[in-house]
């Protein structure tokens, strides 16, 4: 018990010592790193290049598709009964399997573009820490999640890209 009162006594009295105790605190903003960054165009580069031979061959499907819907639409009147349903059936299973294709094209580029953003999220968060040691900062906080900053707070975002570029 004498334990308790002792712990309880000697942090109230550290309470205002901690109080007064000046935190480096400085801001960064990670809306204007990424946007600066190099990696973002370097990941756009990469997923473009991974992506483009689907991407042309879903443009080039698409545009038959579209090609032979128009088509069908055109000569549908001089067909015969047997003609038109065979050719609605095919026009239906191709824009089927079309939309299946699109949204696996869809689903793995985001799956990719995850992947590389969380990448380039790791790099961010070591140039963070290695700019908070540099710079003796107890803490570095976004500045979106900041409604006001002071004149004395200072931001590291352009340290923070340039240790990124390291």
């Amino acid at each position: 018990m004498k334990k308790l009162v002792f712990t309880f006594l000697l942090s109230a009295l550290m309470i205002p010592a901690l109080a007064n105790a000046e935190m480096n605190i400085a801001v960064i903003d990670t809306n204007y790193i990424m946007a600066k960054s190099p990696e973002r165009d370097t990941v756009k580069e990469t997923l473009s290049k991974e992506f483009e031979g689907r991407k042309g061959q879903l443009e080039r499907e698409f545009k038959k598709l579209e090609d032979d819907r128009t088509n069908y639409v055109n000569n549908a009147q001089t067909m015969s009964e047997s003609q038109r349903t065979q050719a609605e059936r095919d026009l239906k299973k191709r824009a089927s399997d079309f939309k299946l294709k699109e949204d696996a094209y869809k689903e793995d580029f985001q799956r990719r573009t995850q992947e590389e953003m969380r990448k380039v999220g790791q790099k961010l968060q070591q140039a963070v820490e290695a700019v908070s040691k540099q710079g003796g900062y107890d803490m570095l906080i976004d500045r979106r999640a900041v409604p006001y900053m002071g004149a004395k707070v200072k931001d590291v975002s352009d340290q923070v890209l340039q240790q990124m570029t390291k």
